[in-house]
């Protein structure tokens, strides 16, 4: 089964900040916890596995997670998956944006019903007081332009091989929240509050502030590494073109900040074409 097409911005709490802290320590240290690029082919597996058709009811699944290993003395840090809770959200928010006769083919009744009695009374151990229920975000056929503010160029990971090919950034909570920050205001000052990207960016801001503040925030670009040979990952410098940009209005440089911005949307634009015409 191929690679989702997909990107994904996740957050890494440690162990203890969880309510059930003793599940996931015990389970960070079996070493059964999936690899980052092994995850989305592996859950879109166990899905296929048990939902079945007609679709009835939300499936169960186990609970699993992606897990960072810190060294002996550091707690782990544990991404859940949360798949049940984020099905039954899926189905929902399709229902509520998309025509009726259309959703009642794709979702049926039965289906819909279920997703609302996980959404509303599912007794998630993983989820905190927070408004942050889902430790990853998901992007299908590109990366979010917002997404490459939370990290630096300095935090990328590439690793190309025949069989496990990945790009991704990590970078400490307290700096991505930081980073986010400086970008929001840079561009609020220049553009002013109602600036669409100022706004996305602090829709980020507000989702993080949910977590922890020892996590780890990753962005992943997933499947999508599939669909781009080894000199384009080699070159891919979206991050550090994004940071050029808010660099240059920090620098009192507009016009030479739209410029790096415009190269930066070229970029990204035939990928999210695609998703149109698939």
């Amino acid at each position: 089964m191929y690679a989702p097409n997909a990107s994904y911005l996740r957050v890494y709490e440690p162990a203890g900040a969880f309510a059930d802290a003793d599940y996931w320590r015990a389970y960070a240290a079996s070493g059964r916890a999936p690899e980052p690029h092994e995850g989305p082919k592996r859950r879109r597996e166990e899905l296929y596995e048990r939902i079945g058709w007609p679709w009835r009811s939300v499936p169960s699944f186990g609970r699993e997670a992606y897990v960072i290993q810190r060294g002996e003395d550091a707690e782990a840090l544990v991404c859940p998956w949360n798949l049940r809770y984020r099905i039954a959200q899926a189905a929902l928010e399709l229902r509520r944006l998309t025509p009726e006769p259309v959703a009642e083919a794709l979702v049926p009744p039965d289906f819909l019903a279920s997703a609302a009695e996980v959404v509303a009374h599912d007794d998630l151990t993983d989820r905190h007081e927070a408004p942050a229920d889902a430790h990853e975000q998901v992007a299908s056929w590109s990366v979010p332009l917002r997404w490459f503010a939370c990290v630096r160029p300095g935090d990328r990971q590439l690793v190309i091989h025949p069989r496990a090919t990945w790009l991704r950034y990590r970078t400490p909570m307290a700096k991505a929240r930081t980073q986010l920050v400086v970008a929001r205001n840079l561009i609020r000052a220049e553009f002013g509050e109602e600036a669409d990207f100022g706004a996305a960016i602090g829709e980020t801001v507000e989702w993080l502030e949910g977590f922890h503040h020892d996590s780890v925030v990753e962005l992943d670009y997933g499947g999508l590494v599939t669909r781009m040979d080894y000199e384009e990952l080699r070159r891919e410098d979206s991050v550090d073109l994004t940071w050029e940009a808010l660099d240059r209005l920090g620098a009192n440089e507009p016009e030479a900040a739209q410029e790096c911005y415009a190269r930066l949307v070229d970029r990204w634009r035939d990928r999210r074409l695609g998703e149109r015409l698939n």
